[in-house]
């Protein structure tokens, strides 16, 4: 089912809900539960910027942060390092350069290890949520449980990542460690360079990130919530509730929830904040489809980079290039890490077949945002970085729970406006 038409949405709504990705479709589910009236707002529809291009892992032990001890060291040697996934956009560097400082002082470990903690709270909750979700909207067999794989080509990497492994053993993560041969049963296909990996039985895998939302949003239309595909440039105070204002025009709600990824910012600095979300632009490129190549999620440790069967075809996923908003992708970078996809997975055959790029939100602390506009009506929910898949259904159903003012699955001071000052 294609979005209806914009001009046949309704204008008014009890909850209006900027943001067709994961997360704003999975908040609307929940407060439609309620018995709430959902307006969605998004510049291009379900799953049109980063819930599409993922890598499909929904990664419930990931718990390390982007920033860690030592990060300014591994920081510089990856910018001298072409095949490396950080990308600096130099033309626009001053706009993230202070957020650059707080991301390097995120990395200092008495900051590290209460964020590893939240980290692992909202990411252990997030495997049910999803299956509960895949269930409601039936759409089970679009999440795969295939665990998630981490594999290493250099011994001494593998060596330092017993500091993070003891991490995850402490917060009950359920892993394997493998050697060549356990690998090999695992994923036949790898390549000969890989000895080693770490295995993350409990974490799913979305055969289809983009086909999900756009049946979550489906439900949606189904149960009556209307949709709006426009860009919203303002939020502005009205009588008892909130006028939105669209390139279609205004809408009006009671209540907003801002879940617009990097574009959330625009919106909530005239309410005196300014939160230091910044895009993160990552790509992918497309394979043919082809059997029993990758059975799962699979990251090179070293590269960070993600090759992932999907129903379309195979997935490859890299790069973290701080940039800006507006900002032309640079396509190159993706198709320089072509040959290393073959390393990981000598099967891949044929060339790509199609590119992507999108923004995602990113905080210094590789938390998400999620919280309430002190004095309004407005809640946010953005920020999640590398995990927006992951944590998408599970914070849908912290916001519902936080505008409801019941008691949350999870404390929320970890993820609230105020850390930031």
């Amino acid at each position: 089912m294609s979005p209806s038409p914009s001009s046949s949405s309704p204008r008014t709504a009890d909850v209006a809900v900027i943001g067709s990705g994961i997360v704003g479709l999975s908040t609307a589910h929940h407060l439609m539960d309620r018995g709430l009236s959902c307006l969605l707002i998004d510049a291009k529809g379900p799953a049109g910027e980063t819930s599409f291009g993922n890598a499909g892992s929904i990664s419930v032990g990931n718990v390390m942060p982007q920033s860690t001890p030592g990060i300014v060291t591994k920081a510089l040697r990856m910018l001298a390092n072409p095949l490396a996934p950080l990308k600096l956009d130099w033309a626009v560097s001053p706009s993230y350069a202070r957020w650059l400082l707080q991301f390097l002082n995120q990395g200092r470990l008495q900051h590290v290890l209460p964020i590893i903690d939240a980290l692992s709270a909202i990411n252990t909750a997030s495997r049910s949520a999803w299956l509960d979700l895949g269930e409601r909207i039936g759409a089970s067999e679009l999440i795969g449980h295939t665990g998630y794989l981490h594999v290493y080509s250099e011994d001494a990497t593998f060596a330092k990542g017993e500091w993070e492994r003891g991490l995850m053993r402490e917060r009950g993560v359920a892993f394997d460690v493998l050697d060549a041969a356990q690998l090999r049963d695992l994923e036949p296909g790898i390549g000969a360079g890989f000895q080693r990996a770490v295995f993350q039985r409990d974490s799913l895998a979305m055969r289809d990130p983009g086909e999900f939302c756009r049946r979550l949003f489906d439900d949606l239309r189904t149960r009556g919530a209307a949709s709006l595909i426009s860009s919203a440039s303002a939020i502005v105070r009205q009588g008892d509730g909130y006028r939105i204002d669209t390139d279609q025009g205004p809408v009006h709600a009671g209540r907003v929830v801002v879940a617009a990824g990097a574009w959330s910012n625009a919106l909530l600095q005239p309410f005196g904040l300014k939160i230091p979300v910044i895009p993160a632009r990552g790509y992918h490129l497309m394979y043919p489809q082809a059997q029993a190549v990758v059975l799962r999620p699979t990251l090179w440790a070293e590269r960070y980079m993600v090759v992932s069967p999907m129903q379309a075809g195979i997935r490859m996923t890299s790069i973290k290039e701080l940039t800006a908003l507006g900002r032309d992708p640079h396509y190159a970078l993706i198709h320089r890490l072509d040959p290393e996809a073959r390393k990981l997975f000598p099967g891949i055959s044929g060339e790509p077949v199609s590119e992507w790029a999108g923004n995602r939100p990113c905080t210094p602390d590789s938390l998400p945002i999620i919280d309430r506009v002190p004095g309004e009506d407005i809640f946010v929910a953005t920020g999640h970085g590398h995990l927006g898949l992951t944590q998408g259904p599970v914070t849908g159903r912290l916001v519902d729970q936080m505008m409801a003012g019941e008691a949350t699955d999870i404390p929320l001071a970890p993820y609230a406006l105020a850390r930031f000052g």
